[in-house]
């Protein structure tokens, strides 16, 4: 895979990655793993509330709708 970036870009990135004494791979490595690390959790859903109403036998489309048969 190849993407192209300026050459300041990559003049940055060599001397940051000579600065830590590491490859420029392993920089970007470094760098993608520590943003995934900080992302938030994708949450599971819309927070929806829960009406407790006790006990209900079980409700078919005629109990909801006046359309049924």
């Amino acid at each position: 895979m190849s993407i192209e970036i300026s050459h300041e870009t990559e003049a940055r990135l060599a001397d940051e990655a000579r600065r830590q004494g590491i490859s420029v791979d392993a920089l970007l490595q470094r760098i993608i793993a520590e943003r995934a690390a900080s992302a938030r959790p994708a949450l599971p859903g819309p927070n929806l509330p829960v009406w407790h109403l006790g006990i209900t036998r079980a409700i078919h489309r005629r109990d909801i709708y006046d359309d049924a048969r």
